[in-house]
């Protein structure tokens, strides 16, 4: 629905512009000799780091990595905490309404008790999921504004991972209505926190209940009766598979529904007792109490803590480390990263109690990251191309909805990928033919002022955007973009094959 919703929106990101600056950048570099005017010489190493651990430089990124050194850069992005986000950005951030509304607040305002329906009934609820669409496209537009303009670029690649890693799905209903509010209190406060953490808290809320269907996963044994069992072990097939020990895992058919009997009771709505919060509630009496066994640990019926004790279990696992590990090397580095340094880095995770920035930090030190061969080599996903695109071009923050459109129209709409693994981590499944055109009329448009929002100004130079991406604009790139001039010369720069590669 938000697909729809921003396409619509932003329709004029499907023009011409694109086509025209991809026959002027093939009539062009057909017709210049390679030469001249070669980009300021950088250390790889530190070119490599900022088109890695962010979404690629803004205006005097290179600059600055270069003097602070390649250790310094990454020890910095692992603490975010030391660099505030811009007034500029927070004031942004503060204009949409829906980004200070916890789980709870949003559903009072916007979900079906929300509004003036009189009788419920079609209308009534259709009113319900454009108030949802709503609040999931201001979400849309936030995390385009912290993804482009904070300078905490590592957390916010961090937060993609994990949004992905614990995807809802396909939202629709409530799970759309709190897409924005499962990312702010179950996603960010954890991206670089402890493993466990965040999967307790991905695992407990309300948008993840009800997405993967575990609000309904209940055994009923209210009087005293037989008990009418419900189980749904959609979300404990999930967590296994894909979560946690990873597809390969030592997991049988016996531990998914061992799992869905410890998670049944675990309900949306107001709390009531001490460990319920954010609309998340355990009901006793819809919950399995006879013991349970989980990849051979025998799990005592106690009730709530069961969730808690099989959650750890899980964290901890052997396999769960190299399941993070490797996907976290195969979105950093490569689609296959050497087995050596995956097992590096999945010791890391277990020896720090699964620790995501000792993770991140073996994986960066490692001398298989800075290999020559894996540098400058991988294509964009859409999310990465708009926003390296428009910190490219130094824009103060603006309206993003337009944006939240674009990326809509180039197959990566924000809450939309339909598997329960997300949107695909390696790059080859994002170079596809058909999605080239459509890449390059985006940058076309960009480049034009054509996406209300963030309309370049006038006085960015071809050189100066070709300076701010560094050294893998060639110079047969540059001479082409300084023939072609004005946005014509942008475009071509930010539609060329150096420009799509990080």
């Amino acid at each position: 629905m938000l697909a729809t919703m921003s396409t619509r929106i932003s329709g004029r990101c499907h023009g011409v512009a694109g086509l025209a600056a991809l026959l002027a950048l093939g009539l062009l570099l057909a017709a210049l000799p390679a030469g001249a005017g070669d980009a300021p010489a950088l250390d790889p190493k530190i070119v490599h780091l900022v088109s890695r651990l962010t979404y690629g430089p803004a205006p005097g990124d290179l600059a600055r990595a270069t003097a602070m050194g390649p250790e310094a850069f990454i020890e910095a992005q692992l603490s975010p905490e030391t660099a505030p986000e811009p007034q500029a950005l927070t004031a942004a951030l503060a204009a949409l309404p829906t980004q200070a509304m916890d789980t709870v607040r949003l559903f009072r305002e916007f979900g079906p008790s929300g509004g003036t329906e009189a009788q419920p009934g079609p209308d009534a609820m259709r009113r319900v999921f454009d108030r949802a669409e709503t609040a999931s496209l201001e979400a849309a537009r936030a995390r385009l504004l912290r993804s482009i303009w904070s300078p905490n670029q590592l957390t916010e690649l961090m937060v993609a991972f994990w949004c992905d890693h614990f995807s809802l799905g396909a939202t629709k209903g409530l799970a759309q209505l709190w897409s924005g509010s499962f990312e702010r209190e179950a996603i960010r406060p954890h991206a670089l926190g402890r493993f466990a953490d965040l999967l307790a808290a991905t695992a407990r809320h309300p948008a993840m209940l009800i997405a993967r269907g575990n609000w309904k996963n209940i055994v009923n044994r209210q009087n005293a009766g037989p008990a009418k069992e419900a189980l749904d072990p959609t979300y404990a097939a999930i967590l296994l598979a894909h979560q946690t020990l990873g597809p390969g895992g030592p997991q049988k058919p016996a531990d998914t529904l061992a799992l869905a009997r410890i998670l049944t009771g675990w309900r949306v709505g107001a709390a009531r007792g001490a460990a319920d919060s954010g609309g998340f509630y355990f009901d006793v009496e819809l919950h399995d109490p006879l013991d349970k066994t989980l990849l051979g640990h025998t799990i005592k019926g106690t009730g709530a803590a069961e969730g808690a004790t099989a959650l750890d279990i899980l964290a901890e696992h052997p396999a769960t480390a190299k399941n993070i590990a490797r996907k976290l090397a195969i979105y950093f580095l490569a689609d296959d990263p050497p087995p050596a340094l995956v097992s590096r880095t999945a010791e890391a995770f277990a020896k720090s109690g699964g620790d995501i920035r000792q993770t991140l930090l073996a994986l960066f030190k490692s001398p298989e990251f800075f290999d020559p061969k894996y540098m400058g080599n991988r294509f964009k996903s859409p999310l990465r191309q708009v926003v390296s695109a428009v910190r490219a071009t130094g824009l103060p923050p603006g309206d993003t909805t337009a944006l939240a459109g674009c990326l809509a129209g180039l197959g990566q709409p924000f809450y939309a990928a339909d598997g329960p693994e997300g949107y695909p981590l390696a790059s080859s499944a994002w170079l596809k033919p058909d999605a080239l055109l459509r890449r390059v009329t985006f940058a076309g448009d960009l480049a034009a002022g054509r996406i209300p929002g963030v309309k370049p100004a006038a006085k960015l130079s071809c050189q100066t955007l070709a300076d701010t991406l560094g050294p893998d604009v060639d110079a047969h790139t540059r001479q082409v973009a300084e023939k072609a001039g004005d946005n014509v010369g942008l475009a071509v720069i930010l539609a060329s094959p150096e420009a799509m590669r990080y």
